[in-house]
């Protein structure tokens, strides 16, 4: 069989070998040869799908350069695969669903990756496991259906503020949310929350997600070359913003969604930062996103002074 000399992706399901999403060979099985032919390709990504991989099938692969997204479903993988991947300087996303033989006990040797999504549905991961999951620096998501997860385990792990757990069967959607209201309250500060000015805070971001979304629905109608778009929109800004503009984003550049971007905000928390700072915490209702709003007392008055969204832990992002 003549393989390419290069290839920057390599899919195998059902004994067919997909090279860059479009060259096609039949291979039956899996070898050792084979194996060390894919891990001399400069891949981003590798996926093998339906075929008892073992550990020793993947040490060809041990420290590639380039792996960015790697991922082996229902094959035969155990705990000590972890360090094959360890070595990947830039990898970002492991698929590892159906490896009934992992249990998280060796997921610590990953701590000095950049590993962001781990996927671990119907493994054998367990509460020990996730703590060690846990332990990764820079994961901000695990997929953990069907496992051996408890929810106690999963509290366990609250300490950890940049973890996001995935479970559509595992946990109840109130376990979850309980799950992201203790996470947030392990990460506060020790500072008494004033909950007045918590409640005088709302009112402001009320008010200002009632006029953003009126703004919107102008947009919606005017489009951007209508005479009102900016100065409406710098009106809102005066009103209840002390960010300073960016460059590109609102208000000195005009973007609008049609949903509207705070149609269905839900307050969700509070966190004191200083006496003249804190934290607004809500969820939008329909696609689930968190943000939170930095607030800001600027002349008796509370402004809004930034906003983050929960991505890959908080980022910023435009009001």
């Amino acid at each position: 069989m003549e393989l390419p000399k290069r290839a920057r992706t390599a899919d195998w399901e059902s004994g067919v070998l997909t090279l860059d999403g479009e060259k096609q060979f039949e291979v039956p099985a899996l070898t050792a040869e084979i194996m060390e032919r894919l891990a001399g390709y400069a891949l981003v990504g590798f996926h093998v799908k339906g075929y008892p991989v073992t550990d020793e099938l993947l040490a060809p692969f041990a420290g590639h350069k380039s792996m960015v997204n790697f991922g082996v479903e229902d094959g035969a993988l155990t705990d000590a695969c972890f360090p094959v991947f360890s070595a990947m300087p830039k990898l970002r996303v492991l698929l590892l669903d159906g490896n009934a033989g992992i249990h998280g006990g060796d997921l610590p040797v990953l701590r000095g990756c950049k590993l962001d999504l781990l996927t671990l549905n119907r493994t054998g991961l367990d509460d020990a496991g996730l703590s060690q999951a846990a332990s990764i620096p820079k994961l901000s998501h695990i997929q953990l259906d069907h496992t051996a997860v408890t929810y106690e385990g999963l509290l366990a792990i609250a300490g950890n503020s940049r973890i996001e757990p995935v479970a559509h069967v595992q946990f109840t959607k109130e376990q979850l949310e309980h799950f992201s209201q203790l996470q947030r309250e392990k990460a506060k500060k020790p500072v008494l929350l004033d909950e007045q000015a918590a409640e005088e805070c709302r009112k402001v971001l009320s008010a200002f997600f009632g006029e953003m979304t009126e703004w919107e629905q102008y947009m919606e109608q005017a489009g951007f070359e209508d005479a009102e778009a900016t100065p409406r929109l710098l009106a809102i800004w005066e009103k209840y913003v002390s960010e300073k503009p960016r460059p590109g984003y609102r208000p000195l550049g005009l973007s609008y969604s049609p949903q509207g971007t705070y149609q269905g905000e839900q307050f969700l928390d509070a966190e004191q930062i200083t006496k003249n700072k804190l934290y607004i915490y809500t969820r939008e209702n329909a696609t689930g996103f968190d943000r939170r709003f930095l607030m800001k007392r600027v002349g008796g008055n509370w402004r809004i002074d930034g906003v983050q969204e929960r991505l890959n832990g908080w980022q910023r992002t435009e009001l």
